[in-house]
């Protein structure tokens, strides 16, 4: 089973959207896929690409061979990811306190209790914080995801429409 965030609504029922927890893969995967090549996928596809574990290095390489695979299938392009490496310490318990503060300011700092719990967050809830504090995006997913993972009172967990919770790669 992989995460399904609660502020991303029915992306995961009808997987018109990539999941956050996608996006992670395809970040290791150090691919990039447009939205338009993510809907052409069949669903059965999309489904595999959300279960599919990266938990180790050959992981992530049976990940993309397999993502190549269906997009060679569906005629769909995939680009290598700018980025590239990415690392999963770009998103550890230090980056994402780093990431919060320099987003949420000294007024919308987390307090230590909720510190404290982002050790125990699991990589796809880190990795969703992190990108869903980037000073692009609005802060209401922000908000949102903070309040579903228990970390802020009164923000939780409603799902917020459209493809942009980080739920979409920007095409081509």
């Amino acid at each position: 089973m992989y995460r399904q965030f609660a502020l991303e609504g029915e992306v995961h029922a009808v997987l018109d959207c990539v999941p956050l927890a996608v996006r992670r893969k395809l970040d290791l995967a150090e691919l990039k896929i447009s939205l338009a090549g993510w809907q052409t996928l069949s669903r059965a596809e999309r489904l595999a690409l959300c279960h599919l574990p990266v938990d180790t290095d050959e992981d992530v390489a049976v990940y993309a061979e397999v993502l190549r695979g269906f997009a060679a299938r569906a005629g769909v392009a995939l680009t290598p990811l700018a980025e590239a490496p990415v690392r999963r310490a770009a998103w550890d318990r230090d980056a994402v306190i780093a990431r919060l503060r320099d987003r949420l300011g000294p007024e919308g700092a987390l307090d230590e209790a909720a510190l404290g719990r982002l050790a125990e967050l699991t990589e796809e809830e880190r990795y969703a914080l992190v990108k869903l504090a980037d000073p692009k995006r609005g802060p209401e997913k922000l908000r949102a995801l903070l309040g579903e993972l228990g970390l802020i009172r009164g923000a939780g967990g409603a799902s917020l429409p459209g493809c942009s919770a980080g739920g979409a790669s920007p095409p081509g």
